[in-house]
């Protein structure tokens, strides 16, 4: 698939998508959304890990990254 265009300016450092205080939608999301906070255990039981996968989950379907 050929790329229509470049969201950056070649700066060495990188890129920044949004602003601290901004919204920012992927793949048509209706309404953009802020950052959202995804607050981890602090632990390595089975319990706390799964948690953890799933907070990190319910983040990227909330950005519209995953299903």
């Amino acid at each position: 698939m050929a790329i229509g265009a470049y969201i950056d300016n070649d700066n060495p450092d990188g890129s920044v998508l949004g602003r601290s205080a901004g919204k920012i939608g992927f793949y048509g999301l209706a309404t953009p959304i802020v950052k959202p906070t995804i607050t981890l255990g602090a632990g390595t039981t089975t319990t706390l890990l799964a948690a953890d996968v799933a907070a990190i989950k319910a983040g990227l379907v909330a950005l519209g990254l995953v299903a």
